[in-house]
């Protein structure tokens, strides 16, 4: 486990400072706790009762600078002060030590969650579309802030918690040897070896427990977003109670879960207290037999004391880290996760293309079994508009995305250009292209901004030319604030057909050579269809483009015409003569001119 640790530690390497700083009054703070304070009630304390008892070498320098009768008083004050100053050094060591674990800990904390969402951006959409969303933000939030709390909790106790035990230990052994007291020496070092079995065995049960609890918590994050995310479906089929009762089910169960978990690390502490108090009660017995002196026996149990506070840190710190190593494994489920869709050492650089596409013998499965598409040869010239039509799951979609390489063809290869994609950067290659969807993502910004993703960095102007090509103007300027207007989460406040509009207008901003419109019109109605072609009409001008379709009004601008079944392009050509010779085609054009 600690292995895993290990790999996250290279985050400290630019925080070293700051670390070894709080690691240094870690130490301080440490050695104030385990070795002053027992030596102040072994040294301080006896002389402030009994003047005597202060070292001879004091006392005769006191003699000189100091009239007796103030010798008692002089002793006192400077007894009295050594105390607080003990503990002010200990306080602000202690402060020290705090802050900089938590600032060291929140940059950590800060690397990791962004090294785990970095690597999301670059795996493929295949690993996406089969993980929760609810769980990924889980591992993405949760996950790493227990992580992080492992990291820097177990980074400053396994320095500051033994060292106060050491210096705990070393005071033991030197009242021990003062006191020709081996004995009670070898007896605290059996009661202090034997609190470590409960944290041992407390520690195995709990990262079972922790490792449960965050794989609910991913579940209820996963159950929350889907709700959230579906509302009007909710709403419209009256499933409040029933969301309701799943909701509760899995927080019931999740809470049974870290109950569980919860009584584990709490049990701990009266185990190791009772384990404490036998000791101390053992030290009590075994010294008033030697006939040890009660202030001597007062300064061996509170050395042994604070043996057994660090010890029981440590157990609390042992649970807190097999709680993040369940977190640890969760988290490195994302970070372990290849991209198997690597960009070549290599690789060929493609500049902005003409838009030639070409597929040659391309096979494609999702699972490695169940072929989508089997043995795809076609030329696409640039600048030609070509339709894809057939019955649903024929393939025409995963067509498409095999374009901007969202996927990896299982045999066979594509080639932009004549570049296969595979020789050419995945950055490169979507540089070359532009998607319009049938459903397309407005990000929570304004309108401007929306539509500056097509192209960052573009100017205002250039924004709006491309929002008047595609009709957004009017209704931008309709708007309050204008393009400044915020939209909400997916864009609502736009209806389906303004937020088509704002998709085309990132199209015409980025102004790529090859187009694939993905059902773009699918989700509207006729009448917004219509407006929405005029502004596709314009767009496909002079780009290779691949209309993915179920209605065929929205295809009567296609050049060319692919029929697809089962995965296999079974025929190409116009409408005309595919109306003719495709018994399918003319099937479902037939269909839909009912």
């Amino acid at each position: 486990m600690m292995k895993q640790f290990f790999r996250f530690l290279v985050y400290l390497k630019p925080l070293l400072l700051p670390f070894i700083l709080a690691l240094l009054s870690g130490v301080v703070a440490s050695a104030a706790s385990g070795f002053g304070i027992p030596m102040m009630i072994d040294k301080v304390f006896p002389v402030v009762f009994d003047n005597s008892k202060l070292p001879s070498f004091i006392q005769d320098i006191l003699v000189e600078m100091v009239a007796p009768d103030r010798l008692h008083m002089v002793v006192l004050i400077t007894a009295c002060l050594i105390l607080p100053l003990v503990m002010t050094i200990r306080g602000v060591a202690t402060f020290i030590n705090g802050y900089l674990t938590a600032f060291v800990g929140m940059r950590v904390l800060e690397e990791i969650r962004m090294k785990a969402f970095s690597h999301l951006q670059m795996l493929p959409l295949s690993f996406h579309e089969s993980q929760k969303k609810g769980d990924l933000i889980s591992r993405l939030l949760t996950d790493t802030q227990n992580v992080q709390a492992g990291i820097t909790q177990v980074s400053n106790d396994l320095i500051k918690q033994p060292m106060t035990l050491v210096s705990a230990l070393c005071f033991l052994g030197y009242q021990a040897a003062k006191t020709s007291q081996t004995s009670v020496l070898l007896s605290n070092l059996f009661f202090v070896s034997l609190s470590i079995w409960p944290i041992y065995f407390f520690g195995k049960r709990m990262v079972e427990k922790a490792r449960r609890a965050q794989k609910e918590l991913g579940d209820i994050m996963a159950v929350a977003q889907e709700n959230l995310c579906s509302q009007r479906e909710v709403r419209s089929y009256g499933m409040q109670g029933q969301q309701v009762a799943i909701f509760r089910q899995l927080t019931e169960r999740f809470i049974r879960i870290q109950m569980k978990a919860v009584k584990y690390k709490q049990f701990l502490v009266p185990v190791l207290e009772g384990v404490c108090a036998l000791g101390l009660g053992y030290l009590l017995v075994r010294c008033n037999s030697v006939g040890m002196k009660e202030s001597d026996f007062m300064s061996f149990a509170t050395a042994l004391f604070m043996c057994y506070d660090p010890i029981k840190r440590l157990g609390m710190t042992y649970n807190r880290l097999k709680q993040a190593q369940a977190s640890l494994e969760r988290l490195n489920f994302i970070l372990d996760q290849p991209d198997n869709m690597p960009d070549p050492e290599n690789p060929v650089p493609l500049g902005k293309v003409k838009g030639n596409v070409s597929f040659r013998d391309v096979s494609f499965s999702y699972d490695g079994k169940h072929k989508v598409l089997e043995h795809i040869n076609v030329d696409v010239p640039a600048g030609q508009v070509v339709a894809l039509v057939g019955p649903s799951g024929a393939g025409k979609t995963t067509f498409a995305s095999l374009i901007p390489r969202f996927y990896e063809v299982s045999s066979g290869s594509v080639h932009m250009d004549g570049v296969d994609l595979r020789d050419a950067t995945k950055a490169d290659v979507r540089s070359n292209i532009s998607l319009v969807s049938q459903s397309p993502f407005i990000f929570r910004n304004s309108i401007i901004e929306n539509i500056r993703l097509g192209k960052p960095g573009a100017s205002d102007e250039e924004v709006i030319e491309s929002a008047k090509k595609a009709s957004v103007h009017d209704f931008a300027q309709q708007k309050e604030q204008g393009y400044y207007t915020m939209l909400a989460d997916y864009g609502d406040g736009l209806s389906g057909g303004q937020k088509q509009r704002v998709a085309i207008a990132r199209a015409f901003l980025k102004d790529a050579p090859i187009l694939i419109l993905d059902e773009a019109t699918a989700s509207l109605d006729s009448e917004s269809e219509n407006k929405i072609q005029e502004e596709l009409d314009k767009l496909v001008v002079g780009r290779t483009t691949f209309i993915v379709a179920h209605r065929f009004s929205s295809i009567r601008i296609a050049q060319r015409i692919l029929v697809f079944e089962s995965g296999r392009i079974i025929a190409d050509g116009t409408h005309d003569d595919l109306y003719v010779s495709c018994p399918l085609y003319k099937e479902l054009y037939d269909k839909q001119s009912i």
